[in-house]
């Protein structure tokens, strides 16, 4: 695989950018009206860190977990999910795929199982702690709301990564292990059952 890490930083900049302003624009509900400023900022900072812990830790969890294996392995960005992402956000939705890690090296089912569990257990580790955090530590304000939609996304995110469909890691997973991916499928429609309770057990 020829691929130069300068375009890999720039693949991930531009990604991690428009991830930010359609998740805003979700998070407003699409362009049903301007907010005002200070909204405006909250929902800015709920996209950035949505972005940053559900997309972008997740591809470089499995960036990580390739390398680590022996793979050469970098994000590529994909400007037809870019577009796509920023077009469904407008109507209040996202169709998140500006890109992935392509790795070459490992043709395993053991490694690319491995590679493929990296990104979804990362999305719900981040959620669990995020979930409890603000549950338990009495975190409120504008940093309870941020942790809330963390938490949410994360775990929805590793819901639907682990579909057992291609292309998506769940389709790896259970052609890895099958145990596993029972057991972490499991577990993540549990979180996200749990999860859904949020919002009533903190009043909001």
């Amino acid at each position: 695989m020829m691929y130069n890490r300068n375009n890999e930083g720039n693949d991930i900049i531009i990604a991690v950018i428009v991830l930010t302003i359609a998740f805003t624009l979700m998070i407003n509900g699409g362009l049903r009206g301007v907010p005002d400023i200070k909204t405006l900022e909250i929902e800015v900072l709920i996209g950035f860190s949505v972005t940053v812990t559900a997309f972008l830790m997740h591809e470089m969890a499995h960036r990580e977990v390739a390398r680590r294996l022996g793979a050469v392995a970098f994000f590529k960005l994909w400007p037809v999910g870019i577009l796509l992402a920023l077009i469904t956000s407008v109507f209040g939705f996202i169709f998140a795929a500006p890109g992935a890690v392509q790795f070459a090296g490992l043709y395993d089912r053991d490694s690319e199982g491995k590679i493929a569990l990296a990104g979804p257990g990362t999305n719900i580790i981040i959620g669990i702690i995020a979930f409890l955090a603000v549950t338990f530590s009495g975190i409120t304000g504008v940093a309870s709301t941020i942790l809330i939609w963390v938490a949410w996304l994360n775990l929805w995110f590793a819901l639907f990564n682990l579909i057992p469909f291609p292309p998506l890691d769940g389709s790896k997973v259970f052609y890895w292990n099958s145990k596993i991916f029972a057991g972490i499928f499991l577990l993540a429609i549990i979180l996200n059952i749990v999860d859904g309770f949020l919002p009533a057990i903190l009043g909001i």
